[in-house]
């Protein structure tokens, strides 16, 4: 009977050494970041250059191009006017994505400082608060934003507004239960300790541990805005002809849809990706601030 040997057995049991995995990634970085980034980067570039790169005017007509499939002259097609839809979508990025990103930051602007105050403070403030944002929130956003639009004629900045406001509950929301948790933090009550105001420690303290939920979250309010505009468009409130939203793109291509479902294709199209970048890089955000997160995916 053979004898083991326990020098081969410690040895076949040690670790074997292997080369470090190189970084594809930043670290912090994952793929979802760096896709929906990268979309995004390009959707915006396309946008501020769309003048230049259209190869016509979004609203320059002919009507012996009426209602013409996607050819080498026109990529898209040609809508009921013979604009051409390529020159028009290209146009319309930069409403939509005005108004998703413009909107966000309206609902920033007077959700953040609203959130933090009441988290902080507590007692009557956050019930006044609060209670106000209960009361916005119990109308959908489309009726909110109807009711903001209808009173008034449609214009891009009353638009821009409306749907900024419309958001604002969810960010003050989102702030004040972030503010929560960070007021009991060691570093906040330090700050206490050296006889620092409210306003320097939600500005110096809270403000910046807190930015990196409020982030994400914003990040994904940004496809919100763009639906609801883009929702608010297509029912004739937002944007007005001869404007090239997407919204109102496929306003206007609804009696059209089986005759030249080009015309409406586009648009959805483009709104789509962008919805797709958006929401990736809320995601891979999200995946990569979020502790809880990281730990999962270590």
């Amino acid at each position: 009977m053979a004898r083991s040997n326990p020098d081969a057995a410690q040895v076949s049991a040690a670790p074997v050494a292997t080369a470090p995995r190189m970084r594809l990634l930043p670290r912090g970085a994952n793929a979802k970041l760096v896709v929906g980034g990268v979309l995004l980067l390009l959707l915006i570039a396309v946008a501020a250059a769309a003048p230049w790169i259209a190869p016509y005017r979004f609203d320059e007509m002919s009507i012996l191009n009426r209602l013409k499939p996607p050819s080498l002259r026109n990529w898209f097609g040609t809508d009921e006017f013979g604009r051409d839809v390529f020159s028009r979508t290209l146009m319309g990025a930069r409403l939509s994505l005005m108004m998703g990103f413009a909107a966000t930051a309206v609902s920033l602007a007077i959700g953040v400082p609203l959130g933090l105050w009441a988290g902080y403070r507590r007692g009557r403030v956050d019930e006044i608060i609060m209670r106000s944002t209960d009361v916005l929130l119990s109308f959908p956003p489309i009726m909110l934003g109807l009711l903001m639009l209808a009173v008034t004629p449609p214009a891009l900045w009353k638009l821009i507004i409306a749907v900024g406001i419309v958001y604002v509950p969810s960010t003050v929301r989102l702030t004040r239960s972030v503010t929560l948790d960070l007021a009991g933090e060691e570093f906040v009550q330090a700050a206490r300790a050296r006889g620092e105001g409210t306003p320097y420690i939600l500005r110096a303290e809270i403000l910046p541990n807190a930015w990196p939920p409020i982030m994400v979250e914003a990040s994904l309010r940004v496809t919100f805005a763009i639906l609801l505009g883009a929702a608010l468009s297509f029912i004739g409130l937002g944007a007005q002809p001869p404007s090239s939203d997407w919204g109102l793109m496929i306003s206007e291509a609804r009696p059209l849809i089986d005759r030249a479902p080009w015309v409406a294709l586009a648009p959805g199209i483009a709104m789509g990706i962008t919805v797709v970048a958006v929401n990736l890089l809320g995601d891979g955000l999200r995946e990569a601030l979020d502790p809880r997160m990281q730990k999962k995916g270590g």
